[in-house]
């Protein structure tokens, strides 16, 4: 634990308003200098979860720690937590410089200090020339802008940021995620950052805490929820274009789906029932010539090209819809063509429960 960070737990944390239970005995620990970012759709409770971190709302029950206090513990000198709202929250009446500065007067930092953090900070959101001008004469991505400055001139050990991005357009959204990350990277804050955008979830966390309904449904690196995901709720909200769910039997180890063989058979002992089987669309070999005993023939019904990649639509023959990327553009609209999916890829969930069976012993 350093001096610009601090650690943060939740433990047994819920939260509800009138019947309505919005987070359900979550726990969380997110170590110093860390950036976690919760990531999920709209109503899951990621805002909530980060305005009970920050104090703006109590948890109905359990406790939120910091650096192993109870938050109603800790003295704040300002330089505890900052955090970046969603809506901005400018002062109408002060200059872009003004708003900016005003919580380092309040906490006493000296005027050169104050200088050289605005500065720095506008430079990096591309605010300089807007550092005289008040909020109604800027555009919306420009007061997000202002208002994630806000937060990052405060320099205190936790940042909680609420969809900081939601309003900035697309090349700005790049550049003001990458100084994120900077910041991140030089002053080792600890940093909880909310989302529903999962592209800025996996380039921005070192972990991610995916929810749904109050409840985290998994936290890890980027590279595990992507390719372990641990049950299909969290396999089909990551990842573009969307994993492919296939329903398949299990014969003797052997994958059947509609009734061909697609795989080895597996010495993973599962009963001989129906499970899903989850295939990335990158995970798919495509040829019009190439097959082999687990290959099986679709019909390419749509084509999109997206420059880095080509996008296929896929019919099987069952009328069952399947999406796939290759690197090259030499298919047809119509045309019959083999697939074989990368077995080492593949994942099997559990139809009842959803879960990750974590298979995976190939002979």
């Amino acid at each position: 634990m350093g001096e610009n960070n601090a650690t943060i737990e939740l433990k047994q944390i819920s939260k509800q308003f009138k019947d309505n239970k919005i987070i359900n005995e979550l726990n969380l620990s997110i170590q110093a200098g860390e950036f976690l970012v919760l990531l999920g759709p709209s109503g899951c409770g990621k805002s909530t979860t980060l305005r009970m971190i920050a104090g703006l709302e109590e948890p109905t029950t359990g406790d939120v720690l910091i650096n192993g206090k109870k938050l109603k513990q800790i003295d704040e000198d300002g330089h505890t937590v900052a955090m970046v709202f969603q809506d901005y929250a400018l002062y109408p009446n002060m200059t872009v410089y003004q708003n900016l500065e005003y919580a380092l007067k309040v906490h006493k930092i000296p005027v050169q200090s104050r200088r050289s953090r605005i500065e720095a900070v506008l430079k990096i959101l591309n605010l300089t020339n807007y550092k005289n001008r008040l909020p109604s004469q800027l555009s919306g991505g420009q007061k997000q802008r202002v208002a994630v400055g806000r937060g990052m001139v405060k320099k205190s050990k936790i940042f909680l940021l609420d969809e900081p991005l939601s309003n900035i357009d697309i090349q700005l959204r790049e550049k003001a995620r990458d100084e994120i990350q900077n910041m991140h990277l030089e002053n080792r804050q600890t940093i909880v950052y909310v989302t529903h955008d999962q592209l800025e979830a996996m380039a921005l966390g070192d972990r991610i805490a995916v929810m749904d309904q109050g409840i985290i449904q998994m936290i890890d690196t980027p590279e595990n929820i992507y390719n372990k995901p641990t049950n299909l709720f969290v396999a089909k909200f990551i990842g573009t274009p969307q994993i492919n769910i296939i329903e398949i039997e299990l014969n003797n180890g052997q994958v059947l789906f509609n009734n061909k063989p697609i795989m080895k058979p597996s010495t993973y002992k599962l009963d001989s029932k129906k499970y899903y089987l989850g295939i990335r669309p990158e995970n798919f070999s495509c040829s019009k010539t190439e097959r082999n005993e687990f290959s099986f023939e679709v019909m390419v019904d749509n084509i999109i090209d997206y420059g880095r990649f080509v996008q296929l639509s896929l019919i099987t023959k069952d009328n069952e819809y399947l999406k796939a990327t290759v690197n090259k553009f030499d298919f047809q609209k119509g045309e019959t063509i083999n697939v074989t999916l990368d077995q080492s890829t593949s994942i099997i969930f559990d139809q009842t429960t959803g879960k990750n069976l974590y298979w995976g012993n190939y002979e």
